[in-house]
């Protein structure tokens, strides 16, 4: 019974990857909302098992590596569980430079300056395979900071490069390294009237590499999205 009632208090940690424009503004606000209902539900400064699912805490102080911290420790310094890419340095620039730039270590950030180009192939076969070895770094990097890893959750769009090429790329390589380990993708797709001509075949390619590697797929039409945010803001 002492070992079941051990194993039921283990910490699940979920390791966020957010890829391309949409995924990484999406995961943003994901961050900021966490934090925020966290906040609301524990007035404690106390690193929570809740909040150890999907942070670090870590005493940064000192010089040199930062020393983890174990849940019941006071809260000192905050990490997010997630590795950040993109093909371009804009949306990661603004995040490192905003309200939430601290959460996020910057090791686990990768990015290019040119973008995919709207094009899957150029995110999934030449992207991917030149940031591989970078990819897998961090992402071992970030595993290796938990205590019983239960989940990936990848956030991305799937009508541009980024998103639907490099995404599903980064999900094959979750698959392969950690097969055991669940996979949860929040996939946006483009809405009908999506101005970007290659959106259609960027979702089709990018849907297939889902229907292989991913576990579970929670679908999000963009214009839906929009919509939802919109009667969010009029109510408020």
């Amino acid at each position: 019974a002492g070992h079941t009632e051990k194993e039921a208090s283990m910490p699940r940690e979920l390791v966020m990857v957010q890829v391309g424009q949409c995924g990484n503004q999406v995961g943003c606000r994901f961050w900021d909302i966490a934090l925020r209902e966290h906040a609301a539900c524990s007035k404690s400064p106390v690193f929570d098992e809740p909040l150890s699912s999907f942070f670090r805490n870590v005493d940064a102080s000192g010089h040199g590596e930062p020393r983890r911290l174990e849940v019941g420790s006071k809260i000192s310094t905050l990490k997010a569980r997630a590795v950040l890419i993109d093909t371009e340095t804009g949306v990661l620039n603004s995040l490192l430079q905003g309200p939430l730039g601290e959460i996020f270590d910057s090791r686990q950030l990768i990015s290019d300056q040119f973008g995919a180009g709207n094009n899957w192939a150029q995110g999934h076969m030449e992207y991917g395979p030149k940031y591989r070895e970078e990819i897998e770094e961090s992402v071992r990097r970030t595993v290796e900071d938990c205590s019983s890893l239960q989940s990936f959750f990848l956030l991305h769009s799937l009508g541009g490069g980024t998103g639907s090429g490099l995404g599903t790329y980064v999900l094959s390589l979750l698959a392969d390294n950690y097969p055991e380990v669940y996979r949860f993708t929040n996939s946006v797709f483009p809405s009908e009237d999506d101005d970007v001509v290659t959106s259609p075949y960027n979702s089709v390619l990018a849907l297939n590499q889902l229907s292989e590697h991913a576990d579970c797929v929670l679908p999000m039409e963009n214009k839906a999205l929009a919509d939802i945010c919109r009667r969010v803001e009029e109510k408020a």
